[in-house]
């Protein structure tokens, strides 16, 4: 049954299976039928009916089990998405029920993809050879998210619950701003007395509300059990002293009153304004389905078989909505408690084990659930699974449900695991760097993938990679904000921002551009000393007036050096403060808080051109381009995260930008990731993004104890944190650490109980960290490698992961290549070179060759050519005219499918914008067909079709076309809503309206000479068996042939990339326009191949 591999079974002659097993089935009102229905094909049959392996003994129990509650225990790897598919196929093959009445949820898009694509794939086949009689595209499976799902659910009831079915969704972006607002118009004095800046109090209001939300906790049930927590202060303490762990902890969740507060009016906000979040959904939908039976009783009827994908990632508010609608009816969840890793944003391992009770019941008539397994691996090899189990078997011991021991498919291969122990982190790193490389070598085509447990040592492996020259993409918000450019771009926005950005001013200072020493910045922060303690006339203040000041603010704030810096600018050369600075550390730090003054002046600008000026003044564009693998790619998509924040809201500022990229990247790194892996690159992403993904060859850094497992941000103390909700108003409170601080007598004895919870806290931690590793280990279908070192900073080496000695003991990886303790008494990274030059050395390692170049270039002699200097010039004369035709200017790594046709058509005009980037206004020139875009696809997502978990508006792929008719200083006005209505009017009139897509806003990267293009799919429908690519059109239609033929180049290029990404013929995939504004659809006779795109980039670009 797996894509990877033939199974065995038993021969069905007859086309018929055995009815055992079946005789329960349920009607749609969750009562038992009087006669079991008639099973005219068994799944051997159907399989070999439609020339597919037969399914395993586990896979054909569940693809032929009862019409009753069902739950699938499904391992990494198992391939639950063919069997949920093969089920499927078996139900209309045996005319259970009808392809409409199917429901399938899952997580992501990409999942919810690829779902669809085998559903619909094998309904097509059973149409071919006869066993169902073909229907039309309305009778078509909804395959959905399960956001995408509540939304729909939601915006068909919300006038049950007070609501406007048409509120608009906020985007993460969105309520961030709209938090930060409610946090800054607060005027509640307890805030002052929290210590905490703006944007850690916002994030703590979206954190909350959204779990409030989450879990259907009110704010007013929070402000009164801080109330009742604050009371502990009062029991008996310690000599008549309270105990600090009981102050901390009332500290803590006193916080809960004020930002309960806060919280509420968040929520009035969204009220007030029409507004909803995803959290919002799954409450709304599940507040409509509780007050109104006929919401329950219209979703039983129109989904005859439920399928629950992941069902392990479910939120509390979500299986208790799911529940509602389909209790004793035909769900099947398919999930793994090993594989719950996003315990962190509400989803709880403990819903399989209740599955059974939210699902089943003592009622008259409702079905007792039935419980299956799918436990081969179709994906591990040998030693990659046995290492896998290891990890996880004391959870498979301590398990609720019944998790058998995942084994290898029939006539796996052993893979290989090594595991790689040097004494520093770069050792470390160059030891992965070259396991890569050798892989490269050997597999130039293979998937490789580096999974962290967390990005700070990022930069090690980064460093490794590049140096030895093998190709690497860090995937994800997170990834961008580590590159070098970004960090020192961000760096000097939050010096422009805030004086108290000190450390970034000092990157500044220190890096290539400026160079100042160690000596001037230490000078620097005795002037800032001393300007604290003066007034605006330089006057110095009385002892007490100082003393006033340093306690009024935190420590280490005594001073901002960022001040210091405009005094450098401006105070004369003699003047006595600056004395301690040298002359060219003086001169260097003027002509930086010049250049900021300048900057500052500017601030009041459009943030994008802002921020666009920023990067020029600061260089950043000329630095990149000048390194050897240079790209100007990752400040664009800097630039287009940016635009996209400030597309949401026009009154975003700079503040607010910082804050949430920030909390957007630390967002990003926990998210599944969907990108496809890429041939030759090692892919790099976080363990968390790793889920559902898989690669040739899976590398897992820093297997030390701290690294991996890691110590959680939060310590040990749970819900005794900051802004955090206690687990007693969480769905899944029974399942979580109790702290029993009611009814304790003194205050030592809530102490003795709060360390308890704290015990407990860890356990669960260690839980957490066994599940993420498992994980890891099974991303892996060939290759593995396990790696740590002693030292990677600090004063004391760190010791091999404990999940390094489990797979020791499993005999995985061998022992002694794990050194038992560090040969080094201290860190020995000093003595290794690992230090850092200061100041920074400008070209990094290439520093030697390049300025012995320019050395060379300095003493030449121009009369030493001699005999040679016709033929030179012939040579300069060949370079210059080869540089002009290719505009003499590098086309960069990553090219934009928008952008392709540019490249052909006008290649002078693209050389001279990536000679002189000019400032855009992507935001508001994009604003009708982003508007659009988004609306086409919220109506997907409404109508049964595909979503994703975050939908950023940066992603969305529009170019000039779109745009014909927007000005790029207009703001957004009634016309343009009026505009964006007349286009939704003509969409739902088309032809378009009535199908469901199998891919929206799909992103496909393809290698192209020597390039990666970036193509952004508006949608491709499945129509009689072919794929058809659309994009999307809000500007004018083709005024000609050329004009026609110039815009059929990207059309082209779409359609190459989905055949390459999916594998089809190109002949099977045709591809249109639809111009909405003229309701017309232009289909182009004659599309490029990828030969013909090849040939006239060469010819157009060279």
């Amino acid at each position: 049954m797996s894509d990877t591999a033939d199974t065995t079974g038993t021969a069905d002659t007859t086309g018929t299976a055995d009815t055992t097993g079946t005789a329960a089935a349920a009607a749609a009102d969750g009562t038992v039928a009087a006669a079991p229905p008639v099973i005219r094909h068994g799944a051997d049959a159907i399989a070999d009916a439609l020339g597919r392996p037969r399914p395993t003994a586990q896979q054909r129990a569940v693809i032929e089990s009862p019409l009753v509650p069902a739950l699938v225990v499904a391992g990494a790897g198992s391939g639950k998405t063919e069997t949920m598919a093969s089920r499927v196929v078996w139900l209309l093959a045996n005319g259970l029920v009808r392809p409409d009445e199917v429901l399938g949820l899952t997580f992501t898009r990409k999942a919810a993809g690829e779902l669809s694509v085998r559903i619909n794939d094998r309904i097509r086949a059973l149409e071919d050879v006869g066993l169902i009689t073909p229907g039309d595209a309305f009778e078509a499976p909804t395959v959905s998210t399960y956001n995408a799902f509540a939304n729909a659910v939601f915006r068909e009831n919300a006038l049950l619950v007070g609501r406007d079915g048409e509120s608009q969704v906020l985007t993460e972006p969105s309520a961030w701003q709209l938090a930060r607002r409610v946090v800054v118009a607060a005027r509640d004095d307890r805030l002052a007395g929290l210590d905490r800046d703006v944007d850690t109090l916002t994030a703590a209001v979206v954190a909350l509300a959204g779990a409030t939300s989450e879990h259907l906790v009110e704010p007013e049930d929070l402000r009164r059990f801080a109330i009742e927590f604050s009371e502990l202060l009062e029991l008996p303490g310690n000599r008549g002293k309270p105990y600090k762990a009981i102050t901390d902890a009332v500290a803590a969740i006193g916080a809960l009153e004020p930002l309960a507060d806060l919280v509420a009016e968040f929520r009035r906000q969204k009220v007030d304004r029409g507004f909803v979040e995803f959290s919002d959904q799954i409450a709304l939908a599940l507040a409509a389905a509780e007050s109104a039976p006929r919401v329950v009783t219209d979703l039983r009827s129109r989904y005859g078989v439920v399928l629950l994908d992941e069902y392990q990632d479910t939120s509390v508010v979500q299986t208790r909505f799911l529940a509602r609608l389909f209790r004793g009816h035909s769900v099947m969840a398919v999930g793994d408690p090993h594989q719950s890793i996003y315990g962190f944003r509400g989803a709880s391992a403990a819903n399989l084990a209740r599955f059974p009770h939210d699902f089943g019941g003592d009622e008259p008539g409702v079905a007792e659930p039935v419980t299956f397994a799918l436990s081969t691996s179709w994906r591990n090899p040998v030693d990659v699974l046995a290492g896998a189990n290891a990890i996880v078997s004391p959870l498979s011991e301590a398990s609720e449900v019944d998790v058998e021991r995942l084994s290898p498919r029939p006539g796996a291969d052993a893979g290989t695991v090594r595991v790689v122990f040097p004494e520093t982190l770069p050792e470390e790193a160059d030891e992965v760097a070259a396991w890569f490389q050798d892989h490269r070598r050997q597999n130039p085509a293979g998937s490789m993938a580096l999974l962290l447990r967390a990005r700070k040592d990022l930069a090690a492996f980064t460093a490794a990679l590049g140096s030895r020259g093998v190709p690497y993409h860090v995937l994800g918000t997170g990834g961008l904000l580590q590159r070098p450019e970004i960090v020192d771009l961000v760096a000097c926005l939050r010096v422009l921002h805030d004086p108290a950005a000190g450390n970034d001013l000092i990157r500044l200072l220190a890096g290539a551009r400026w160079r100042v020493g160690a000596a001037d910045i230490v000078a620097l922060h005795q002037l800032a000393r001393w300007l604290f303690q003066r007034d605006h006339t330089q006057q110095r203040l009385d002892d007490d007036l100082t003393a006033a000041f340093r306690a009024s603010v935190a420590a280490g704030e005594h001073g901002s050096i960022v001040d210091a810096l405009d005094f450098v600018a401006t105070a004369p050369d003699e003047h006595g403060a600056l004395e301690g600075i040298t002359p060219a550390g003086r001169s260097r730090m003027r002509a930086l808080g010049g250049q900021l003054a300048m900057l500052r002046s500017r601030a009041g600008s459009d943030l994008v051109d802002f921020v666009t000026l920023v990067v020029q003044e600061m260089r950043l564009d000329i630095e990149v381009a000048a390194h050897e693998q240079g790209s100007g790619a990752y400040l664009d998509a800097f630039i287009d995260e940016l635009a996209g924040f400030v597309s949401t809201d026009d009154r975003a500022d700079l503040g607010s930008f910082l804050g949430w990229i920030d909390a957007a990247a630390r967002r990003d790194d926990m998210g599944p990731r969907s990108e496809e892996p890429e041939a030759g690159t090692v892919q790099i992403l976080t363990i968390h993004g790793s889920k559902g993904l898989e690669w040739d060859a899976v590398a897992v850094p820093r297997m030390v104890e701290g690294g991996l497992p890691a110590r959680p941000q939060e310590g040990s103390s749970g819900w005794l944190g900051f802004g955090r909700l206690p687990y007693e108003f969480r769905g899944d409170a029974a399942e979580l650490p109790r702290l029993a601080w009611r009814g304790q007598e003194t205050q030592k004895d809530v102490t003795t109980a709060i360390d308890a919870f704290k015990e407990q806290v860890k356990a669960r931690n260690e839980d957490e960290e066994r599940r993420l590793t498992y994980v890891a280990l099974t991303r892996a279908k060939h290759d593995l490698l396990v790696s740590g070192s002693f030292w990677a900073g600090g004063v004391r080496p760190t010791e091999p992961s404990r999940y390094l000695r489990d797979l020791v003991d499993a005999g995985v990886i061998d022992g002694a290549a794990i050194p038992e303790t560090t040969v080094h008494d201290e860190n020995p990274m000093g003595e290794s070179g690992a230090t850092q030059t200061w100041p920074h050395v400008p070209f990094g390692q290439r520093a030697p060759r390049v300025l012995a170049a320019a050395e060379r270039v300095r003493n030449a002699n121009p009369g030493a050519a001699g005999r040679f200097a016709a033929d030179i010039d012939l040579l300069l004369a060949e370079r210059h005219a080869t540089r002009n035709a290719k505009h003499a200017v590098a086309v960069p790594h990553r090219v934009p499918a928008s952008g392709f046709k540019d490249y052909l058509t006008e290649p002078d005009s693209v050389a001279e914008r990536l000679r002189r980037p000019m400032p855009e206004r992507p935001y508001r020139a994009t604003r009708l067909g982003t508007l659009f875009h988004q609306w086409v696809e919220q109506r997907a997502r409404s109508g049964g079709a595909l979503e994703t978990l975050d939908v950023w508006d940066g992603e969305l792929d529009l170019d000039a076309d779109d745009l014909a008719d927007s000005s790029p200083d207009a703001v957004v006005t009634d016309d343009d809503a009026r505009r964006l209505a007349d286009f939704q009017a003509t969409f739902a009139g088309s032809r378009w309206a009535g199908l469901t897509p199998i891919e929206v806003e799909r992103e496909i990267h393809i290698p192209f000479l020597g390039h990666s293009v970036v193509c952004k799919l508006d949608a491709v429908y499945e129509i009689d068996g072919r794929a058809e690519v659309v994009d999307w059109k809000t500007g004018k239609a083709p005024s000609g042939a050329d004009d026609l033929a110039r815009r059929t180049l990207q059309l082209a290029l779409y359609r190459v990339a989905y055949a390459e990404f999916t594998g089809r013929p190109l002949d099977q995939v045709d591809a249109v326009f639809y111009f909405v504004a003229d309701d017309l659809e232009v289909r182009p006779t004659e599309l490029l191949d990828r030969a013909g795109l090849e040939r006239a980039w060469s010819e157009a670009v060279g």
